[in-house]
């Protein structure tokens, strides 16, 4: 598939990506002001490097899709930019993290229609793939349960970090994750949203107003129902949940889906295979995997002009939410009501 791709960040996001897409697509450029990452990047490939979106623009005009890898708080300007340049931008998540953003980016939606692409890694997983395989057998789902943990969060969630400069939700990254995956089986948008928060460990995130673990509710349109819990305060090399990060109890009509916390506890029940994922020492190159998986699905429906797994729509969906999700918790609780699409 001969898309051109263009990178905007070279942090872990951008590197995630840039591996993905090996053999996928071509990577012509990626851009970061940061000169330091560039031997890393190099490392990986040949790739061409600007310091900024708009001299990448300049000297590759012809680049199909850009990636937009920066840090959370700082998706909006150079979607625009890439939009005006007639690009299709693919955003990481969460979308945004402020309500301002948000409604820019609803906006940007209306007036570019499926220019923005959005996904997740974690809803090509392989048990996520043979649930959705089976998807007519097991029916209508019912309730389920979802985490998100991780060992060594301390990169992350150290001082000095964007998550804790920008008096932002540092969980709201993990609830991205598990929120856009349960929304493949809801049947409806999430409307409403409730949490709690504490801080455990970092407790300079007092000052910032955030929280490294929270717990709560999602209400879909349908009325079913998604408990939720994330967990950013380990940190030790060790987790609870093992090397895997997301883990979920999904309950549907005919069937459920046991996921995590590690190798040997994925079970789906009234299947017909079983599934299985790859053990600890496997699981880098998993994770590569499953980006690979979704760039395929998102770059097939371009060419065949098809919808791809996710949508933008999903992708503000799911930000509202991490977003109310925040305000909830320092609300102690209380619902809050997502915007109308």
């Amino acid at each position: 598939m001969d898309t051109k791709i263009g990178i905007v960040g070279m942090g872990d996001g951008g590197l995630s990506n840039l591996r993905g897409l090996q053999n996928v697509a071509h990577v012509v450029a990626m851009c970061d002001p940061d000169a330091s990452k560039d031997e890393h990047i190099r490392n990986e490939s040949n790739v061409s490097i600007c310091r900024d979106l708009s001299s990448m623009l300049e000297a590759y005009p012809t680049i199909d899709v850009v990636i937009i890898a920066t840090p959370d708080n700082d998706h909006l300007a150079p979607t625009q930019q890439a939009l005006e340049q007639g690009a299709r931008v693919f955003v990481e998540k969460p979308l945004a993290t402020t309500r301002e953003d948000l409604a820019a980016f609803g906006a940007l939606n209306q007036k570019h229609p499926g220019k923005i692409l959005f996904s997740e890694k974690y809803s090509f997983a392989t048990p996520i793939n043979a649930l959705l395989e089976h998807s007519k057998h097991l029916g209508a789902f019912m309730w389920g349960s979802t985490s998100y943990t991780m060992s060594n969060c301390n990169r992350i969630m150290g001082g000095g970090k964007w998550r804790t400069e920008h008096a932002y939700n540092p969980c709201s990254g993990g609830l991205s994750h598990n929120f856009m995956t349960t929304l493949l089986f809801s049947g409806s948008p999430i409307v409403r949203v409730r949490a709690t928060g504490r801080v455990l460990t970092y407790t300079d995130l007092n000052a910032y107003g955030g929280y490294d673990t929270m717990e709560g509710t999602l209400e879909f349109a349908n009325g079913r129902r998604l408990s939720w819990n994330v967990c950013l305060a380990a940190t030790k090399d060790v987790s609870p949940f093992g090397h895997r990060t997301v883990t979920h109890t999904l309950q549907f009509e005919n069937g459920s889906l046991a996921y995590g916390p590690n190798e040997n506890q994925v079970r789906l029940a009234d299947m017909t295979r079983s599934v299985a994922e790859p053990e600890a020492q496997y699981w880098r190159h998993y994770n590569i995997e499953m980006y690979r998986r979704m760039h395929m699905d998102l770059l097939t429906s371009i060419r065949d002009t098809r919808a791809p797994r996710h949508t933008a729509e999903h992708g503000l969906n799911v930000a509202w939410a991490c977003l109310l999700a925040f305000e909830s918790a320092k609300l102690e609780g209380h619902w809050l009501k997502l915007p109308s699409p």
